[in-house]
């Protein structure tokens, strides 16, 4: 077509449709427009999250510490961090058994330890401690445990948490040492079964053994404890018993002996054998603990319907449901409140007796007589007897123990010479106050040194 024809066709199109022809057309190129700044936003979104999901991965790999694709093969990206030590973890402490550490565990002679006191503060009380005969001070140095005090002389035994037994370190040495009581006229005994057993319930107690009271030692006493016997008191619901009646107990302190009383055991002048009634009607219980310890301190007797202990420490009297149920668990006798069976003082021949051993051990060579002295009388005297024997000046005595009911020195001896009897008696300036015992060394697994804890070697 020739542009003539073009400009004629042109020509005749009239304005209006020109303009909207134009229109169309800004519209088409606008719409294109749009779609095309669309299409770059949609662009630029996905490089972004490209770029993100990228950073992630590679944030990821340093973590993981996994070889990123970018970096040569074996080669990883490693991430700094302060160095720190791993702190050594807390050894427990050797457990050391008390029986480990007594005398008769390869320590001195019981005979040869003489009395000593302490004090230890323990929570608001002043616990009274004594030292106990032991083992060698540089095993003792071994088996110390943390210190208790700011000085760094009490120590717990290694591997306990109860303050049963104490080990001092005073710098010349060091000694075993055992809880008596606290420094109290009076007191609940759960804060001893709590502060220094560490017996919160009646879980904390295995068993408890039961045994003959054995405040009288002659042929026919030790009859009477035979005849007794031990037991061991395992049952739960009875423990539960025994731990209600113990916690549920106020103590007196020690020297109560006015308060305490377990029948009569006096000698007659006559030579008669003294009653038996205190054998019959008592026990020493011994508490073994779920960590080892044994609480061996405790007495009863049904005379009196009370718990006591050894240097006369005193306890509340039971109510007398209390006793009918200790009674019935430690075997004491049927007991039935003011109608309870009582036993009759029972006395025998003395040559019967005597002649019960044809080596003659546990024959009784001098009675005590004088039944008018102090305890602070008879203290002394056993003091220098003690002295004697450990100048080894008396090495025929094998134990002294202060008696009660009436005061008394009973003394166990090897020997029967008179002239050795005679230095013994020189000793009691007032006389009478001696109650001596002979047992050969060839027998001296009969006499009992259990008896030597009140006021003992």
């Amino acid at each position: 077509m020739k542009c003539e024809d073009i400009s004629d066709a042109l020509g005749l199109l009239d304005e209006s449709m020109i303009s909207h022809a134009l229109m169309v057309r800004r519209k088409k190129n606008k719409m294109q427009s749009n779609r095309n700044k669309i299409r770059k936003v949609q662009y630029a979104a996905a490089a972004s999250l490209c770029l993100v999901s990228a950073g992630a991965a590679a944030i990821w790999a340093v973590f993981q510490h996994e070889p990123e694709s970018g970096l040569p093969q074996g080669e990883y990206w490693v991430q700094e961090q302060p160095a720190q030590e791993s702190p050594e973890p807390e050894m427990p402490e050797r457990f050391a058994p008390i029986s480990s550490l007594l005398a008769s565990n390869g320590g001195d002679s019981v005979a040869k330890q003489e009395e000593r006191y302490a004090a230890v503060p323990i929570e608001q009380y002043s616990g009274f401690y004594t030292e106990v005969p032991s083992v060698d001070s540089s095993v003792l140095a071994e088996s110390m445990g943390k210190s208790i005090d700011s000085n760094g002389e009490w120590h717990y035994v290694s591997g306990h948490s109860d303050l049963q037994y104490l080990i001092r370190n005073n710098g010349q040495g060091s000694s075993l040492w055992k809880f008596q009581c606290f420094d109290s006229s009076e007191y609940p005994y759960n804060d001893v079964l709590e502060l220094v057993y560490q017996i919160h319930s009646a879980d904390a107690i295995t068993e408890i053994e039961v045994a003959p009271a054995r405040m009288d030692n002659t042929d026919g006493g030790k009859r009477i404890q035979e005849e007794i016997g031990t037991r061991i008191v395992t049952d739960r619901a009875a423990i539960e018993t025994i731990y209600g009646v113990l916690s549920g107990m106020t103590c007196y302190g020690s020297g109560q002996w006015e308060r305490i009383d377990y029948g009569n055991v006096e000698a007659a002048s006559d030579g008669q054998i003294r009653s038996h009634e205190a054998v019959r009607l008592g026990r020493y219980l011994s508490i073994t603990t779920n960590y080892g310890n044994v609480i061996d301190d405790l007495k009863y007797t049904a005379v009196s319907d009370m718990f006591y202990g050894f240097s006369g420490i005193a306890y509340s009297t039971l109510t007398e449901e209390q006793a009918a149920n200790v009674c019935e668990i430690i075997g004491i006798m049927e007991y039935k409140g003011e109608n309870r069976q009582s036993y009759d003082v029972k006395t025998e021949d003395a040559d019967q007796e005597n002649g019960n051993s044809e080596d003659g051990a546990g024959t009784t060579l001098l009675e005590n007589t004088n039944t008018d002295v102090s305890l602070e009388y008879v203290t002394d005297l056993q003091t220098k007897v003690s002295g004697a024997m450990m100048n080894h000046e008396m090495p025929f005595v094998i134990s002294s123990s202060v008696y009660e009911n009436p005061y008394r020195l009973h003394v166990v001896v090897t020997s029967n010479a008179e002239e050795d009897l005679q230095r013994l008696r020189d000793l009691d300036t007032l006389g009478g106050v001696l109650e001596i015992e002979y047992a050969p060394e060839n027998t001296n697994g009969r006499y009992d040194l259990d008896k030597q804890k009140h006021f003992g070697l």
